[in-house]
């Protein structure tokens, strides 16, 4: 299942998805609450609605109507609010309403501070708490990733992809430059060259 929702964002083939971070179900609590509330209310009204014939059957099967798309509305929201971790980027994807679908790329580059904060005995004893994310030149914009579990585990992987993507990036430059040079160096001679280094 996770795979519609890493097709539906990454198009590139040298991008791997490390993992998907989730909130966690307490953060819908209230909202499972109501959803177990819709499902059991038709069928808690079943014989009074029955009574009144064709209008109570049509009544039954709009409220089962309304309490299954509650629940398919909580489904898909909680699928398509994740945070993908890969190798090249975090991605922050989130179905804000029925239809409405983004998505916010961060770059490891861009990322200066990434911290967590667990509020509260609940969530202290559950392991969630929600993380932070700052970006270089501009500790301004604040990222937030709420009610995410195993917040310590998630914020030691997003610090450890961005340090490896940043090494990766520094010696691709490396090799970049040496090319560069031995190319200025065929080109010149290697006296004229060392003389350009060297003096």
């Amino acid at each position: 299942m996770s795979n519609r929702l890493i097709r539906k964002i990454i198009s590139r083939s040298d991008e791997a998805v490390y993992d998907i971070i989730r909130p966690a179900l307490w953060s819908r609590f209230w909202q499972i609450i109501l959803a177990v509330i819709l499902i059991n209310l038709p069928f808690f009204l079943i014989y009074p609605l029955f009574l009144r014939g064709y209008w109570g059957v049509a009544i039954f099967a709009a409220l089962l109507m309304i309490a299954l798309f509650y629940l398919l509305r909580l489904y898909y929201g909680r699928y398509y609010t994740a945070l993908l971790i890969t190798n090249k980027r975090l991605i922050d994807a989130s179905l804000t309403g029925f239809f409405n679908f983004s998505v916010l790329t961060i770059l490891y580059g861009k990322i200066q501070d990434v911290d967590y904060k667990s509020k509260g005995l609940l969530k202290t004893i559950l392991k969630i708490g929600d993380i932070y994310i700052t970006f270089i030149k501009d500790q301004e914009t604040l990222i937030k990733l709420a009610s995410i579990k195993n917040p310590h585990q998630v914020v030691e992987m997003i610090i450890e992809q961005r340090d490896r993507y940043l090494r990766e990036k520094r010696e691709v430059q490396g090799q970049e430059a040496i090319r560069i040079l031995a190319g200025l160096k065929k080109k010149l001679g290697e006296e004229k060259f060392n003389q350009l280094i060297y003096h």
